[in-house]
């Protein structure tokens, strides 16, 4: 259900309207998504091609930086890792679900547990809301401090080894993920809104 509702709802809650062709829609089921939650929701918002399908470097660059203002030299270096699995039968685009590759599951492994299953049961695509429930348990309050984001990632993490003893993600790129939604989910007092990661996630 959180999966499904629309990150204009941040906009809206600004009092900002989504861009023109920005607009949230639900993917159609020919329609190609990843494991990760935050690419899902610009694919959904339009800021990179709604289809999910042959999208370039600069699309990538563009699209990061658009919608969710990231910089352009973090978002090259992700593409990079992800290039060698792309299924489009070019070397310089990406499909959305070639991040389901298990090799590249390595590096997105740090992101998606905290609402995905990992790929070791099949399916790391998909919203899961029993392990979703699981991570929102632990907000509580209105705002998300890093303490407690921090606890959250770590007993979600200790879930997912204990039934998955392969499940072994960095601990840096595990760190630097939960700054990253921390500080993209901050509303206008720079606190980290709950309601912002429960649409995000």
């Amino acid at each position: 259900m959180l999966a499904k509702i629309s990150l204009s709802l941040l906009f809206a809650t600004l009092a900002i309207c989504d861009p023109k062709g920005h607009r949230w829609q639900h993917p159609l089921s020919t329609d190609r998504r990843s494991p990760c939650p935050g690419i899902n929701a610009i694919a959904n918002h339009g800021y990179l091609p709604r289809n999910g399908l042959n999208i370039s470097l600069e699309q990538f660059i563009t699209g990061f930086r658009e919608g969710l203002n990231f910089d352009a030299e973090f978002v090259r270096d992700a593409v990079k890792v992800y290039q060698p699995f792309t299924t489009t039968g070019y070397n310089n685009t990406l499909n959305l679900n070639d991040l389901d590759h298990h090799s590249s599951e390595l590096i997105l492994m740090f992101f998606y547990p905290r609402s995905r299953n990992d790929l070791f049961f099949g399916d790391n695509h998909s919203f899961n809301k029993t392990i979703w429930n699981t991570v929102a348990a632990h907000f509580h309050n209105d705002t998300i401090s890093i303490a407690v984001a921090a606890r959250a990632r770590q007993d979600r993490f200790d879930a997912a080894r204990a039934i998955n003893k392969e499940f072994t993600p960095s601990n840096v790129s595990s760190f630097g993920e939960s700054a990253l939604y921390l500080k993209a989910m901050r509303g206008q007092d720079k606190e980290t809104k709950t309601k912002y990661v429960q649409i995000l996630f």
